[in-house]
């Protein structure tokens, strides 16, 4: 039996729905009786139950900071209240846009620029709408930061944290750790699965530390460049089928 990790945008999603030979590959795949789960960057409430419509009911979100299996919540690492208060006052100070990400909303402390819009925009997600005191009463499992000017400036004052780039417009923001390999090694161990049985696919520079650590890490044939060095191998985009033909290569279906 494998566990097979899949991302989200631009691997089994395509422009926000379900890719070529995704469905077929997800059905396949549970008839032989392995594991698919999503892994990606979003938060629950961005899922807007796709994970629903794949068919699949396990998934980690926000990097590896939510873990959801068969429809269980198994693990929440919350970023620290006041490490999210010294962010809003870093951000403040230096005029710069943040979007908190709760497991239910994405608001925005503030949209000073177009950047944050953008960000949505690229995932065809909501654009957060503002509301700067939405932290002091809500838990939060990720930020997104908008400032490639600041961005040495704020990993050194917050090492508490670890800021990974998402798309050309923003940064995921989570807790320190491995991001989503942090998740995947946590649900691996979690189910006493074999490493020998861990598969990944995935496209984006968050996928690069899940990729590196699973035995089988696969990179898109869109994925970026750093993101295929990592991979023990290359599928097909996901225009053309990619997931499904990885894991017919890889026998895991048929």
């Amino acid at each position: 039996m494998a566990i097979v990790f899949l991302d989200l945008d631009g691997t089994i999603l395509d422009q926000g729905k379900p890719a070529k030979d995704v469905l077929l590959a997800i059905s396949k795949l549970k008839e032989r009786g392995h594991i698919p789960v999503i892994a990606t960057g979003r938060t629950p409430h961005l899922l807007y139950g796709m994970e629903k419509t794949l068919g699949i009911d396990s998934y980690i979100a926000a990097n590896g900071s939510f873990i959801c299996y068969h429809g269980n919540v198994v693990l929440a690492d919350y970023i620290k209240p006041d490490t999210v208060s010294r962010m809003v006052k870093f951000c403040e100070h230096k005029q710069i846009d943040l979007v908190f990400e709760s497991k239910d909303d994405y608001v925005a402390l503030s949209k000073r620029s177009h950047l944050v819009d953008l960000f949505s925009d690229i995932f065809e997600i909501e654009r957060p709408r503002i509301e700067p005191d939405y932290y002091l009463n809500h838990d939060l499992l990720a930020m997104i930061f908008f400032a490639d000017e600041y961005i040495e400036e704020v990993r050194q004052n917050f090492p508490e944290l670890v800021f990974n780039r998402s798309n050309r417009f923003g940064y995921d923001v989570n807790n320190a750790g491995d991001l989503k390999a942090g998740g995947v090694r946590w649900l691996v161990n979690y189910l006493n699965l074999s490493e020998d049985d861990v598969y990944a696919i995935g496209d984006g520079y968050n996928d690069i530390s899940m990729l590196s650590y699973a035995k089988h890490g696969i990179a898109m044939g869109n994925a970026y460049p750093e993101t295929k060095a990592v991979a023990s191998y290359i599928t097909s985009s996901v225009h053309e089928g990619g997931v499904y033909q990885a894991l017919l290569h890889f026998k895991l279906i048929e």
